[in-house]
This record gives C-alpha cells, sequence and structure tokens, in this order.
C-alpha cells in the first residue's frame, strides 16, 4: 500500500513550511498515523514530532510537523515544492 500519495502546495502550506517547519501530505485513506510517521522518516531522513490527520472531500491530508533540528524547507526543496 503507498501510503504517501503527493505533496500538497498552496499558499497557506508553504507558509506553514516556513513559519512552523510543517508539510502537508495527500496520503492513503486507509494509512494510519504510525504509519505516515514512518514513511516520511524513511523517505525524507527526518524525524516527526506530530502529525494532524484531516479528512476531505478530496481526500485524506496529514500535516507533518518536523522537529526543531531538521527544516521542512530542505525537505520541500528536495521534494520539489519550492
Amino acid at each position: 500500500m503507498e501510503i504517501i500519495i503527493s505533496p500538497v502546495a498552496t499558499e497557506k502550506t508553504t507558509l506553514q513550511t516556513e513559519k512552523e517547519n510543517k508539510i502537508t501530505f495527500l496520503v492513503n485513506r486507509k494509512a494510519r498515523r504510525e504509519d505516515i510517521i514512518k514513511e516520511v522518516e524513511a523517505r525524507f531522513d527526518v524525524k516527526v514530532e506530530k502529525v494532524n490527520i484531516m479528512i476531505t472531500k478530496n481526500g485524506k491530508k496529514a500535516i507533518v510537523k518536523l522537529t526543531k533540528d531538521y527544516s521542512a524547507d530542505e525537505v520541500a526543496g528536495r521534494m520539489g515544492i519550492f
């Protein structure tokens, strides 16, 4: 099962990335919080502090907050968001 479908790049998520060290992903509807944490940590070589999950009409979104040791800007740059 593919956990992370794609990053979400909007004006609001870009501001969260810059100011709050958070990255937003569109994830599989069956993915659990623990699955999302493991996938993000393994794929991007970072540590996750917290994950908030929202279910919207467009799918399930995960807002991932990284620890202070890692930069969300850098991870977003590696993904090609910026």
